[in-house]
């Protein structure tokens, strides 16, 4: 479980795994706010999904790789005060991402390990944890939300045995690094 330490890894995590979500909602919606600087109230904040304490990593000789953020679906959202703050146009268009869950699964907000350690076993690793976590959690699934274009991640989901629930079409920005629309995965737990 993450702490208060763990705040820059867990960041850089989160807008790696967003690939470029974060920054499509927060960078310059007010001036100087970075996607960054957000991520980081938003670890830090208890009332958050995205708290750190819902944060797991792998950490090998050379340090931090892999990190997992997972949480129970109800808890899907961003925390209330960015409902409030950021203009309408930036939080709409991505609303779905954060409002459809498929009620008492575990929800895989983020999982995201380090180029350089990739194929190594982490992301299983990390799928594997997330499975304890919902069965110990009461849940029957795990539930994730994957760009519909990202080959390598979606090969791995499948392999796990999620499969696709509904397609959530997101504007195209510059900010988003993907153009497929993102997919809502789900995997049974036995």
């Amino acid at each position: 479980m993450g702490c208060a330490a763990d705040t820059e890894n867990l960041v850089r995590y989160l807008l790696m795994a967003g690939e470029g979500l974060f920054e499509h909602l927060f960078d310059d919606a007010y001036p100087g706010l970075t996607a960054r600087d957000a991520l980081a109230l938003g670890v830090g904040d208890e009332t958050s999904p995205y708290h750190f304490e819902n944060a797991y990593f792998v950490e090998t000789e050379s340090g931090v790789v892999g990190c997992l953020v997972a949480f129970p679906a109800d808890d899907l959202g961003l925390p209330e005060i960015v409902y409030s703050v950021l203009p309408k146009e930036r939080i709409d268009p991505a609303r779905p991402l954060f409002e459809r869950r498929i009620p008492d699964s575990f929800y895989i907000n983020t999982l995201a390990v380090d180029e350089a350690a990739r194929g190594r076993g982490v992301a299983s690793l990390l799928l594997d944890f997330a499975s304890e976590l919902a069965r110990s959690s009461g849940c029957d699934s795990l539930t994730l939300h994957a760009w519909g274009d990202n080959d390598v991640a979606l090969s791995l989901y499948r392999a796990h045995g999620f499969h696709e629930v509904e397609k959530i079409e997101l504007p195209k920005t510059a900010a988003l690094a993907h153009e497929a629309p993102m997919l809502l995965l789900k995997c049974p737990l036995a």
